[in-house]
């Protein structure tokens, strides 16, 4: 009888039929199902996404099977994927990423770009708040510049030391457990700096407010320290901005400072800055669905 229990039918699955069933599961949740079951299939084969498609008739061990199930369930409950899977894509390269770093968006890919035009062949680069390293590695091989990466959260620079080592970027990055700029504020790193230093900083911008009617995937799951700052979102960046006034003589002559904020912020951001650095130039830049993203200051 070709009649078969459960699990028979477990055991005899195939790619196909393995994403179809995971594809059901998540569609009451998810943007998007299809996605999601396929680079989570393709993670627990360690395979890329396109052989699924190749080998769709393949059956799947039980080992596979399982592992596979028990990842979208957790995807269910809203478990970002790339917690799942332990990596995402930013700027065309693989970061790993964990609980402990919040997942690279493409938004920040805005910001990259914005500072590949600024960055030149003297210049540093200081990343703060560098979490998962994204932005900081990606400017050094795209610029082949030298960087350096502040992070307050010691779990947060064990991830991003483990990403300049896959992308073989350790000899151009340097890492520093600290608030903000503070680890450079010392007289003595002055002259080290150099003459011109291209700052970016993704830091937490969104209100308390805000958070509250977040996307239950990012709430649950990503580090509230990396999202939230204050009553209207930018209290990290009013301190950023207060540390570069006061320490004004220690950093470079020339800077450039890069902030990603949220599209709301654009006018209360801009204020911020010009309340600190009154004679600062201050650009704003839009994302690739037009709203405002980045605010670029130079001084």
């Amino acid at each position: 009888s070709l009649a078969l229990t459960g699990t028979d039918k477990i055991n005899i699955m195939t790619i196909l039929e393995a994403l179809q069933w995971a594809e059901g599961k998540l569609r009451g949740n998810k943007e998007n199902p299809k996605l999601d079951a396929q680079v989570i299939l393709a993670h627990v084969i360690s395979r890329g996404t396109a052989y699924l498609f190749a080998h769709s008739e393949d059956p799947l061990t039980t080992t596979h099977i399982e592992q596979f199930q028990r990842l979208v369930e957790r995807r269910v409950r809203h478990e970002p994927v790339a917690y799942l899977v332990g990596h995402k894509e930013f700027y065309g390269r693989e970061f790993t990423v964990n609980p402990h770093v919040l997942i690279p968006r493409p938004d920040t890919e805005t910001m990259v770009d914005l500072a590949k035009t600024v960055i030149a062949p003297t210049s540093l680069i200081i990343d703060v708040g560098t979490g998962s390293g994204a932005v900081a590695l990606t400017l050094a091989a795209e610029t082949g510049r030298p960087a350096v990466a502040i992070d307050l959260s010691s779990s947060a620079l064990t991830v991003a030391k483990l990403n300049a080592e896959s992308l073989k970027l350790t000899h151009l990055v340097a890492f520093f457990e600290g608030d903000l700029l503070t680890p450079l504020l010392d007289e003595s790193h002055g002259e080290s700096l150099g003459p011109h230093a291209v700052i970016t900083a993704n830091l937490p911008y969104i209100s308390n407010r805000q958070y509250e009617g977040l996307d239950p995937n990012v709430k649950a799951y990503e580090p509230r320290l990396a999202l939230v700052s204050g009553i209207d979102g930018l209290d990290h960046y009013d301190q950023l901005f207060s540390q570069i006034s006061a320490h004004r003589h220690i950093l470079p002559a020339k800077l450039d400072v890069l902030i990603e904020i949220d599209p709301s912020q654009r006018l209360s951001a801009h204020a911020l800055v010009k309340s600190h650095l009154p004679h600062a130039t201050v650009t704003l830049h839009n994302d690739l669905t037009g709203r405002a993203r980045v605010i670029h200051v130079t001084i």
